[in-house]
């Protein structure tokens, strides 16, 4: 069973990586950018392979993924540089990879109202609606925490769980961002990581637990990793896509890029900022599981 959960959570993040990453890829060829590399994972090459222009690769580092285009790291005047094609185009480059992701949880999720799931509860207040439309009921309490048990599923047809698929991702989308606008004040309160927040070995920790329930479950668990994903790159800081995203919104409004190499600079401080939080996650998470 571990190396059973081991398979489903490697596939799981890798499928999360490369539709996001594939979204910028895309977006990247068909706006005329050449495309230097796709990388899954960060550091030392371990495999790669060559495709026209673009070399795919395979890193030593498993956390995360990166498609490297031409001008986007250092300034070029290249007619097929990223710094050089219409700021429209850049947006949609940068936009397109949160864009898979939340499209992925879409597909994901209609698929699992066509074939019957649980209701996907993410606050107090989708409880009480399950169980006032008859999804859910009390069990008791058990050690001061209510006890609650399924009774029916949702089962749409087609028509009915597209538009449903779009209005949940849209929800849990909103309820994902009031969590995590949430965390720095309880960072300063507490002076800990939250509790409720997890890296990569508590993603591992849920996979083993929902591995046992099944394929379903687990097509669940992707599509709400993907929204928590897209949510997450999304927010306006530098290094992730919502703050390369805010800078061309200051382009697009005062008509000036911003300095590329304060640019860089920016962006390669957030991403240490995020590596050191990352592992303090890790870090965290490991000391919940194992000690």
């Amino acid at each position: 069973m571990v190396l059973l959960s081991i398979l489903a959570f490697i596939i799981i993040f890798s499928t999360l990586i490369i539709v996001h990453e594939w979204g910028h890829y895309i977006a990247a060829i068909k706006s005329g950018v050449r495309v230097e590399e796709f990388g899954l994972g960060f550091g030392k090459k371990i495999w790669g392979y060559k495709k026209g222009e673009t070399e795919f690769t395979i890193n030593a580092i498993p956390f995360g993924g990166f498609v490297r285009m031409l001008g986007e790291e250092e300034s070029s005047d290249d007619p097929r540089s990223f710094e050089q094609v219409s700021l429209l185009k850049r947006m949609w480059i940068t936009l397109n990879g949160v864009v898979m992701n939340w499209l992925f949880a879409i597909v994901a999720l209609t698929i699992l109202f066509v074939h019957g799931v649980h209701p996907i509860l993410v606050s107090q207040t989708d409880i009480q609606r399950a169980i006032d439309a008859g999804y859910l009921q009390t069990e008791g309490e058990v050690e001061g925490q209510i006890k609650y048990k399924f009774t029916k599923k949702i089962k749409l047809p087609i028509q009915e769980a597209i538009p449903f698929a779009i209005k949940e991702t849209g929800r849990i989308s909103l309820a994902v961002l009031e969590k995590v606008s949430e965390i720095p004040g309880e960072i300063i309160r507490e002076k800990k990581i939250p509790d409720g927040l997890t890296g990569p070995v508590g993603i591992a920790e849920v996979t083993h637990k929902i591995v046992p329930h099944g394929f379903w479950e687990l097509l669940k668990l992707t599509a709400l990793l993907s929204i928590s994903l897209a949510v997450m790159n999304m927010l306006p800081i530098p290094a992730l896509d919502g703050g390369r995203f805010l800078l061309q919104i200051f382009e697009l409004i005062t008509q000036r890029k911003p300095n590329a190499r304060w640019e860089q600079v920016l962006h390669m401080a957030g991403f240490f900022i995020l590596i050191g939080f990352l592992l303090a996650v890790t870090f965290n998470d490991i000391m919940r599981i194992f000690f």
